[in-house]
């Protein structure tokens, strides 16, 4: 078991863009991101492994634009069922409970510059934020 402390920080046992691309925004991401909805955002998905080289957690970002520094950031917990592809990287059946982490980079300005979901197997994390 694994506790996660800080969602921001530099994961130490190597990640890999798995896939990016481009989106319209959705209601629900363009309100995360503060921007107009159907506006083009751009995104990545990360595959976190932990020291054995299973998967550790999956990490999908989004942002408006180009990418821009943070000054601060904000976090929301929750969970999520996982969809085939969590499923798959992390070995589990579908529709499992994991842990969600939002995850919201803010601005100078106060503005959001960019958000992610972190997606962790529940039966291997807890959070401590």
């Amino acid at each position: 078991m694994r506790t996660l402390t800080d969602p921001d920080g530099d994961w130490p046992y190597g990640c890999e863009v798995i896939d990016a691309g481009t989106c319209r925004t959705s209601t629900e991401l363009a309100g995360r991101l503060d921007i107009p909805v159907g506006a083009t955002a751009r995104w990545e998905t990360l595959e976190c492994w932990d020291p054995g080289g299973r998967s550790a957690m999956l990490v999908t970002t989004w942002w408006g634009g180009r990418r821009r520094e943070h000054v601060s950031v904000a976090f929301e917990a929750g969970t999520v069922r996982l969809n085939a592809e969590q499923a798959e990287a992390f070995r589990l059946p579908m529709d499992t409970v994991a842990l969600l982490v939002q995850r919201t980079r803010l601005g100078a300005g106060g503005l959001p510059v960019e958000v992610a979901d972190l997606v962790l197997p529940a039966d291997r994390w807890r959070l401590r934020m």
